[in-house]
Formats: structure tokens, sequence, C-alpha cells
């Protein structure tokens, strides 16, 4: 019986052997399997000759990667073991290409050296993965599951799922239920929509049936029910059928981003008894609000809660209706909100975590809606509630801030003095010393002042505190120069171009990206920096190669991982001089001339356009979102159209990736917002959550100025958007100059 993944799987019996898809191309496999050819056979080696080993070397990884297998297998094979540099090369991509032309049992032979230590070499954690695989399609079950339990210790999340899968196929093979079953639950939970979850899920029933329904043992909820065998011996399964496991199932599936399916899994004939009847409906208005189905999501909650008003369950859903009606712009949802939160609130149970995010949530609704000494109220309850660091920092955050927006001026010093003491590693810490200048400046202390705006500039000078620390000096008529960044604070950080002793490691790591790049094979070249550079992260001249090379594949998730773990010192502290071989790589200033133009006469700072840019497409014109916004500055088509219309364009989607149609329409766009708006943080908090709910924030708080308008934004994610355009346009200011 052969299993292919695109469809469940059908198992007749729990000890019956799993075949994995016909084809060996159709199993999942890594990024360093799935690159494309890319070298000229007629090219001769760097080193100028015809065909030495190393170049035989890349010619079979040429035709391993084309699809012709068997050739380029057999070309490697006469190469082994004097690929020299690419000996790890050669043995991978001998491996590979032996798998997927179905000689599993040589595959397994070419992989084992690098499976067994892969820490030696680039491409050794994708070598254990590739070997699992070819065991499981050999038959090996032992050396596949003890394959997959070393490759599960650092997973990758995109073939983790089929590693889960096939390690409880191996052991369920051997024989090792118990372990089977937990692998399988772990795999249905941890990631419920993968199709690797569906054959799980179609293995375990098979497990279960096997063994007959017996009575449940240990089937606490959140952990999912295990049956014991009729014949004894102890063996578990994990049946995902059962009420609990359903519901688990479904909810996994809302956290882990796949509502659909929760909802399609809900539509099924359970029988929930009423508090599991009541926990679906909990669940349906979950995957509703991920839906932004917020009114329907709300009914459920409703449902859920009016099940059993006095169960637990009951105020979760009360919170969670209130966070559906927060999406309404009707006066009349927004009253039931707080009424809901306050509910919640005043309830005799003590569930802290729920009353700790309803305090939350009810003061950031009472500081939308202007209500400035309510919401003190409300975030001093949260402060004082104190769960979780991470919430417990928000209502100190909130409280000081609303002190200083009641004109408790010495309240907030002191609040604001105390932050940085109680949360030292707290994003906000600096925020906390920024805005304690800024109270002592409103008391009429002046130089108090000025020593707060230099302890956070000296702290962090190219963080958005550290602008905003800068800007308040040059008002008091302080000149800042690049001294401040002298502070023990800042001493040494580790900054590209900078000396660096000399190490045969590293020299060997760049010698043979280098033989790589110069072979035709770039993508592998730049896997084997971002592992030299990993292993190495104290080495500049490895960081730097890697984000040459990341940069010219265009793999910015990568550019930004390696400069932030080796130059996040640099990045927050160094002057513009130091930042000078990093500045193309992390703040491009592509189509610079197209921003100005569609700028001219708006006043708009040119840097805040590309720091929008960087934000929403770094500046690759073909991204599109999964929303459907499109190009570089993320213009949705019907948004486009409208705006184009008005400058007597015709506009269609495919011209959105044009990048002087894009900006012009964008930057047309974002004027117009600014205009309406009334000022750059509204419009850039509209571009973000939409401009509808950005002027309920300005009716609310606009009035207080700039600065508070950002720092009281409720959404986390646009007050961090807003905050990151305007720090990073600070960078391109200082890196380019004004």
């Amino acid at each position: 019986m052969a299993l292919a993944l695109a469809s469940p799987p059908a198992f007749a019996a729990a000890g019956q052997a799993w075949d994995p898809p016909q084809k060996p191309a159709a199993t999942p496999l890594p990024r360093s399997a799935r690159f494309g050819a890319a070298v000229d056979r007629t090219a001769k080696s760097p080193a100028g000759e015809a065909t030495p080993a190393g170049y035989e070397t890349v010619l079979g990884v040429n035709e391993v990667l084309s699809g012709k297998h068997k050739e380029g297998a057999a070309r490697l094979a006469a190469v082994a073991g004097r690929a020299g540099a690419l000996a790890d090369v050669a043995a991978y991509y001998l491996g590979l290409g032996r798998f997927l032309s179905g000689d599993a049992p040589g595959a397994a032979a070419a992989l084992a050296g690098l499976a067994e230590a892969p820490q030696a070499s680039f491409l050794g954690r994708d070598a254990q993965y590739l070997a699992l695989e070819a065991a499981s399609r050999a038959g090996d079950n032992t050396r596949a599951l003890a394959l997959a339990e070393a490759w599960l210790t650092e997973a990758d999340p995109t073939l983790a799922p089929e590693a889960w899968l096939r390690a409880a196929v191996a052991a369920n093979a051997l024989g090792q239920r118990r372990k089977a079953a937990d692998f399988l639950r772990h795999l249905s939970l941890a990631w419920p929509d993968a199709q690797a979850a569906q054959a799980g899920n179609a293995l375990a029933r098979a497990m279960c049936g096997e063994m007959g329904r017996g009575e449940a043992s240990g089937g606490q909820e959140g952990r999912g029910p295990s049956r014991t065998s009729p014949k004894g011996g102890g063996e578990a399964c994990y049946d995902p059928d059962t009420p609990a496991n359903v519901l688990l199932r479904a909810e996994a599936m809302v956290e882990k981003g796949a509502p659909e399916a929760a909802l399609k899994l809900l539509e099924g004939k359970w029988p929930f008894d009423a508090g599991q009847a009541a926990r679906a409906e909990y669940v349906r208005g979950k995957a509703l609000y991920r839906l932004r189905r917020f009114k329907a999501g709300a009914e459920a909650f409703a449902r859920a809660a009016g099940a059993d008003p006095a169960a637990p369950l009951a105020g979760w859903a009360r919170y969670h209706e209130a966070r559906c009606l927060w999406r309404s712009f009707e006066a009349a949802d927004l009253d039931r909100m707080e009424a809901l939160l306050r509910q919640v609130l005043a309830a005799p149970g003590r569930d802290d975590p729920l009353r700790e995010v309803a305090a939350r949530h009810l003061a950031l609704l009472l500081v939308e809606r202007g209500r400035f000494p309510e919401a003190l109220a409300a975030a001093g309850q949260l402060k004082g509630l104190a769960v979780s660091p991470d919430l417990a920092a928000q209502g100190a955050t909130l409280t000081a801030l609303l002190r200083f927006v009641t004109g408790d001026l010495a309240g907030a010093v002191a609040d604001l003095a105390a932050f940085p003491e109680r949360f030292p590693e707290d994003d906000w810490a600096d925020g906390a010393r920024y805005w304690r200048g800024k109270a002592l400046a409103a008391q009429g202390k002046p130089e108090e002042a000025a020593r707060a705006y230099l302890d956070v500039l000296s702290r962090r000078p190219n963080s958005y505190y550290g602008g905003r620390a800068q800007a308040a000096l040059a008002a008091m008529g302080r000149s800042v120069g690049p001294g401040v960044v002298a502070s023990p604070v800042r001493e040494g950080p580790r900054c590209p171009g900078r000396g660096e002793p000399a190490s045969a490691p590293a020299a060997a790591a760049l010698a043979k990206a280098r033989l790589l790049a110069d072979s035709g094979l770039p993508a592998l070249a730049e896997m084997q920096l971002d592992f030299a550079a990993r292993a190495m992260p104290d080495r500049a001249d490895l960081a730097m190669a890697h984000i040459e090379a990341a940069e010219a594949m265009g793999r910015r998730g990568a550019v930004l991982r390696t400069a932030w773990r080796t130059f996040g010192g640099c990045l927050a502290r160094g002057t513009a001089g130091d930042l000078q071989p990093l500045r193309q790589a992390l703040y491009p200033r592509a189509h610079a001339g197209l921003v100005t133009a569609a700028l001219a006469g708006s006043g708009i700072d040119p840097d805040i356009v590309s720091s929008l840019i960087r934000q929403e497409s770094f500046f690759d014109p073909d991204v599109v979102s999964g929303a459907g916004a499109v190009g570089l500055m993320q213009l949705m088509p019907d948004t486009a159209r409208a705006v184009g219309a008005k400058l007597g364009l015709k506009v269609d989607r495919q011209a959105l990736f044009d990048p002087a149609v894009n900006i012009r329409l964008g930057v047309a766009f974002f004027r117009e917002r600014v205009a309406s708006a009334g000022s750059l943080s509204a419009a850039l908090a509209g571009y973000n959550a939409g401009q509808n709910r950005a002027a309920v924030w300005t009716r609310g708080f606009g009035g207080l100025g700039e600065e508070l308008f950002t720092e009281l934004i409720p959404y986390t994610e646009t007050r961090d958007y807003v905050r990151r355009i305007d720090a990073n346009a600070m960078m391109y200011g200082r890196l380019y100059g004004r």
C-alpha cells in the first residue's frame, strides 16, 4: 500500500508496515535539495583545469538538482574520496541523487557519515533528515527512529511534521506503542492542519482500532486520552476523535493559523457533553475572530458564556466577546464591550490571568475614548494584578503615561524612574527614561531633564527613543556630538570593518564559500556562510560575507538575523561611519528619485517613505501579502484604482509590480492620509490599522500631540509599526545625510 500525503491514508492494522509516497520526489525535502541547477558544463574549474574532481563534484551536484538523479549520483560516486573541501557536498548530493532515483539503501549508506556528525558540516542537519527518510523508505525502523529523535532536537519547522510522523510510524512498527502515541499526539496538536498530521491521525485511529475501545486512562483535558490494549502489556494509543481531543485539535488549528480548518472540524457530529458544547462555541468564536468575522465571533462567545454563566469558561468568553466588539465602530458595541470587561473584573471568582487581560483591554478602550482618569484607574488595577511580567510592564507603562497626561507629574516621574529598575530588560525601559525627561522638563527642571535624555542617548542612540532624546536636547539648545556614545554602556560594540584576530576556522569557512560560489553554486555558498556565521557569531568577517551572500540571494530575513546576531550592539550604538558597511544591506534606498518626485511640495521627509517601503516590502517589488496587497508600498488593487482615478490613471493589478507606478500611487495615497489624519503618526497608524480606526484614535487622544499619540495607540502591532518607521527614518537620515 502506497501513501501519498496529499490525502490521508487508511491503515488496516496498527502493526502494518507504512509505505512512504511512491515517488521519492513527493517527500518533503529540505531547501538544499530544491535548488535549481546553474552551472555551465563547458566552464572551467576555478583552478583552470578541465575536469578536476572538484569540478566533477559541481557537475554531479547540478545533475542531481536538475533531475538527472542517477547520472549525478554516478558522477559523484566516481569522485567520492577525491572531492577535497567539497567532500561533504559530494556525499550529500550523492545521497540525494540515490534517494530520488529510488535507491534508499544506497542513499542511507552515502549519508551515514554526515548524519552521524551533523554539526561538522553546513549540510549535516539536512543529511540527517534525508537519512531518516531513506531509512523509512528502506524499512529500517530502528535507524529511522534513532535519526528522527536526533533530528527533532533542533527541528526545522517546515519539515518537523514529516519527521514526527516518521518517528511515530517507526516506533509503532517496533512495538513501542506508547512512544508512537506520544509522537502522534504531539504531531496532531502542534501541526493540526498539516498533511503529515492527517496521516498521523489515520495511523492513530488504526492503532486504537486494533487495541479495541477499552477504558480511557490518563484522559485529562489538555493531554488527550490514552487507551490500553485489552491484550495487556500497557500499550497506549492516542485517539484524535474523542470529544476532548477534537476540541484540542480545533483550538490548535486556530492558534496555528488555520481557523477555516477549525470551523470545518467543529461542523462534525461529535458527541459533546454540555460543557464540551460550550467549549466548542468558544473555539468557534476564536476561529471567527481570526477570520475577522467579528460580529459572528461575538455571537459565538455570547452563546458560550450563556451555556453556564457561572462556569470559568464564561468569564473568558465574555472577555473574548469584548475583543470582538472592539473592532466595531458603533457606540453601542463599545458600551457593551466596556460593560463586559467591568463584569469580568467584578466577578467574585479569582482568575487573575483573566482579570489581568480584562483590565488591560478596559484601560486601552478608555484611552481610545479619551476618558483618561478612568483609564488611569484601570491601568492601576492592571499594574496591581501583576500576574505575568509582560502585562505587569504594560500596566506600569500605561499608569506612568496616564499620570503624565492627567497632570500628575510628580507621580509620573516616580513611576518612570521605577520602571527600568523593575523591568530592566523590557523594550520600554528606554521609553521610561525618555518620558521621565519629558516629565522633568514639564516640571521646570531642565538640567535633570537633560541628564535623563543623555542617559537614553548614551545607551542606544540609534533607537526610537535615542532619536527622540537627541531631538529633545537639540530643542533645548544642547548640541550633542558623536562623543555622547562613548559611555561605558557603549564600550566596544562589534562593528564591521574593525580589525579582528586571524582565525583558521573562519579562513577555512570563507575559502570553502568562495569555492562554492566560484563553482556556480551560490546558494550553497550562502548556506555555508550562514552555518559558519552561526557557529562563530563573534566573527565580523563571516557575518559580513554571509550578509553579502544572502542579500545577493534575496534572503532578507537571513540578512537581518545575521546582522543583529553579530552587530546588534553596533546597530544600537554605532556611529554612521561604523554602520556604513551595513547601509546598503539593511537600509537600502532604492528608487529614491521616484520617492522624492512623488513627494514634491508635500513637506514629508522622503526618509519616512523609504522607511515605510522598507517596512512593507523591504524594497521587493514582487511581494504580495496574504491579504492581496501588492508591491513596494503594499497597495490593495482597489485602493490603487481609486487613487489612480484621481490622478487620471487607469491602473490594473499587474501595473502595481512596476516600482514607478507603485510608488506614485502609494505616495499619493499616503499624502492623502497625512492630510486627512492631521499628523504623520496618525497617517502611519492608519496605513497599518486602517484609516477609520486611526480616526477613532485621533478623536480620542490625538489632541495630546504626536508623541503621546504614538505611545497610546492601543494596538501593539500598530504602535510598534509607527515607532519602527520613525526610528528607521532617523537611521536613513544619519546613514545617508540630510
